[in-house]
């Protein structure tokens, strides 16, 4: 129960919120972070935003919530059955998750600062690229008194992850729309998010409650940092509890959603960088080739995998190799097959490139193909997989895909 402390609550999570942001962190990232959780939700979205998304054809299901109740309806129907002595007081209480199918059109939409692909998940968390997760459900609480349901209100509610890929820190998100009220409701709630995090991250910032407000989004943004030693990566298990507390009522109704299980932290493992970073392992991105931007790289790419060479979205993935030396050994392999003299300023183009383990000598395979393609076109094309690579945060082993877009 949290009504008998409201004031009190306020003070303890700003005070956590608080103390937590000058012990977790250096005294120079404590200082750079604004002390409200929505200021710094705000800019890693922003921070999000600004990256280049090669996902045309990566979206994932990434794996099924799980959502506990403090007391749900069913169970307070069976206990006032089997009970002898029924109370009058009102008891507030959890219908449980409406049924509804994937791409349903939910009660208020979707809220700000959310992207507009969260409304076609389905039952579990949905990820559209590797930095962002969703689900969202139709709840309802009803009030009974005695025998009899007296009231009821039905809400929206969304639950979000947004990580960046250079950052430790991330934001869990909880939405809620209010509507379609009736009977004896209690107008005068309050709604407190409390988040939790696994032994690998903590709470640098966390929300204020906030009074219930109807058809109109209220938004809870809890950020949370990695705290993951120097050369290790962990899969974090952060989870959010969003707490209806009324004044007139007998209990409170708490939603715990427990986040995706792939949402994975490492520190200092990305090629070429020494910094932190997060994303959704189980969302397979897409490293896009235009065939207006890379007329020679393009079109091989589309006849490698025509012929059997894997990488093509969604049927088999190519997975990142950071070994240098293997790179150079599958470079040498896969050249060693070329036919015909080279023609002037051009270079020997391996498909899967040479820095994954689906090249010729990694492999041990032939489903790999080689073409004469101008050098300068080669040498960008490898800058771009570079890039792409350090962008989606791929670690060695990585899985990913490559589409060839000839129409573009």
């Amino acid at each position: 129960m949290i009504r008998r402390t409201r004031s009190v609550f306020r003070i303890v999570l700003a005070a956590i919120a608080s103390s937590i942001i000058l012990a977790g962190l250096p005294a120079t990232a404590a200082q750079a972070l604004p002390p409200d959780a929505d200021e710094i939700a705000q800019r890693i979205r922003q921070g999000n935003a600004s990256i280049r998304q090669d996902t045309s054809a990566g979206k994932k299901a990434s794996s099924k919530r799980k959502v506990r109740y403090l007391q749900s309806c069913d169970e307070l129907r069976k206990q006032r059955k089997n009970s002898s002595t029924r109370s009058k007081k009102k008891v507030a209480c959890s219908t449980g998750p409406k049924m509804r199918t994937a791409a349903a059109n939910p009660e208020g939409g979707v809220p700000p600062g959310v992207p507009d692909w969260c409304k076609d998940a389905g039952l579990g968390w949905y990820a559209a690229t590797r930095f962002n997760q969703c689900t969202w459900r139709t709840e309802g609480i009803e009030w009974w008194a005695g025998d009899f349901v007296v009231g009821g209100i039905d809400f929206t509610l969304y639950n979000d992850i947004v990580t960046v890929w250079n950052e430790g820190a991330f934001i869990f998100g909880d939405h809620v729309w209010a509507y379609n009220e009736w009977g004896e409701w209690e107008p005068d709630m309050l709604l407190a998010s409390v988040a939790v995090c696994s032994a690998n991250c903590t709470i640098i910032a966390a929300p204020p409650n906030k009074d219930l407000q109807l058809r109109t989004w209220i938004q809870f943004n809890t950020v949370m940092r990695s705290t993951v030693a120097a050369n290790a990566v962990e899969t974090l298990d952060p989870a959010s509890g969003l707490i209806w507390d009324g004044p007139a009522s007998d209990d409170d109704v708490e939603y715990v959603t427990e986040g995706p299980s792939d949402l994975r932290c490492d520190n200092g493992l990305l090629k070429g960088t020494d910094n932190e970073g997060c994303v959704m392992a189980n969302a397979w991105p897409t490293l896009t080739y235009k065939g207006s931007e890379w007329d020679e790289i393009a079109p091989h790419i589309s006849r490698s995998q025509a012929a059997g060479s894997p990488g093509t979205p969604g049927v088999e993935p190519l997975h990142r190799m950071y070994d240098d030396a293997d790179a150079a050994q599958n470079r040498r392999d896969a050249c060693s097959f070329i036919t015909g003299s080279r023609p002037p300023n051009s270079d020997c183009d391996e498909y899967p490139m040479a820095h994954t383990y689906e090249g010729a000598y990694t492999c041990g395979c032939d489903d790999f193909t080689v073409e004469w393609v101008d050098s300068s076109q080669n040498q960008l094309a490898g800058q771009r997989y570079g890039d792409f690579g350090r962008e989606q945060r791929l670690l060695d082993n990585d899985p990913f895909f490559v589409y060839a877009d000839l129409s573009s």
